[in-house]
């Protein structure tokens, strides 16, 4: 049976390997006759411009000035006399802690340094009329100074049991009321004047010679990502980081308080431009892990292209372009859309040049 069945296998063998070698041929024919067509891509040239060199830094603003008040005292609180979020006058009472032993204490020397007054000019008369030594005339002069030291040690402590505004700002949100019994150091509330602000920033330490006191900063944050503020360098560090960067801060002004300090920022300065660089758009690039390519289309008959792959060097980007410092020369034909649908030396073919189906 299996010899038989042997037999009658050869045949039907012998018969599928000659179809397959007559069509064969026709499908390499129909695949030359273009049965998989070129990939239809966007094809851009390189061109040469004139970068704005801009020089891109992160930072935070800061208020102008900015405290945590607090007491120097202990105390239980009588009077506050602000809310969360007011706006202060430099100077201003804020807050009175009880202070009725401290204004007794006020009364008790005021009358000291009255008797002692009244003690120096008996002992000075008598000075004069001969009845009274100089040791004695020494001696209520220094107790008439010690009592007015005396004075002002008791009044700078009624001082501490208020507390003023130590500049113009807006009051933070407190949590404190009438009544709290107030520990020295603890914090009330805080105390910003942001009618300008600090931009603090961090550049490399190769863009230092770019930099100058004065220069204009245009400044961005997420609170209003389509608008821009101007800011000027108003100091450079002149100390070089670990990090090998340089420390700028610049002031803004902030008259509508719109921005509030600890944003994050983002700061663009423009730097003198230089020689014309070579820029392709951004899409044209290709990222691999041998670094970054383009492919290079250069024409063929009836409106092909042929592709190969390039490695470039790129240098900064602006307005969805990217200079490119290495790989290309102006005037090359580069693919910028479609680059997943092709590899080295394909064809490829554009949409204008695509004939109807």
């Amino acid at each position: 049976m299996s010899s038989r069945r042997t037999w009658i296998m050869i045949p039907v063998l012998a018969g599928v390997l000659a179809l397959g070698w007559r069509l064969l041929p026709a499908s390499q024919e129909a695949q030359a006759g273009g049965a998989y067509p070129p990939a239809v891509v966007e094809l851009s040239t390189v061109e040469s411009q004139t970068a704005p060199r801009l020089l891109h830094a992160v930072g935070a603003l800061e208020a102008w000035q900015q405290v945590l008040l607090s007491a120097e005292t202990s105390g239980r609180i009588r009077k506050i006399d602000f809310t969360s979020g007011q706006a202060v006058r430099a100077g201003q009472p804020l807050l009175v802690l009880n202070d009725e032993l401290e204004q007794a204490s006020v009364r008790r020397e005021q009358a000291q340094v009255k008797q002692a007054a009244i003690q120096l000019t008996r002992v000075r008369k008598l000075k004069e009329q001969q009845a009274a030594t100089q040791e004695q005339l020494d001696q209520a002069q220094a107790d008439h100074a010690v009592a007015q030291a005396q004075l002002q040690y008791q009044r700078a402590e009624l001082a501490l049991k208020q507390i003023n505004a130590p500049f113009a700002g807006r009051i933070g949100i407190t949590s404190l009321h009438q009544g709290h019994y107030l520990q020295p150091g603890q914090t009330i509330a805080s105390l910003v004047d942001d009618s300008q602000l600090r931009v603090n920033l961090s550049v490399p330490e190769h863009s230092l010679r770019d930099l100058n006191v004065g220069q204009t900063l245009q400044i961005q944050v997420d609170a209003w990502p389509e608008e821009t503020f101007e800011a000027k360098i108003s100091a450079i560090d002149p100390l070089i980081g670990d990090s090998r960067s340089v420390r700028l801060q610049a002031v803004l002004n902030n008259p509508e308080h719109r921005l509030q300090a600890g944003m994050y920022a983002r700061a663009q300065l423009k730097r003198p431009a230089e020689a014309p660089v070579l820029t392709v758009p951004e899409t044209a690039l290709t990222y691999t892990a041998y670094g970054q390519t383009v492919f290079v289309a250069t024409p063929q008959d009836q409106g092909l292209w042929q592709v190969r792959r390039v490695s470039v060097q790129t240098g900064e980007a602006w307005d969805e372009r990217v200079e490119i410092t290495d790989g290309l020369k102006a005037g090359d034909t580069v693919v910028s859309a479609g680059q997943i649908k092709i590899q080295d030396g394909s064809t490829v073919q554009t949409a204008k040049d695509k004939e109807p189906v």
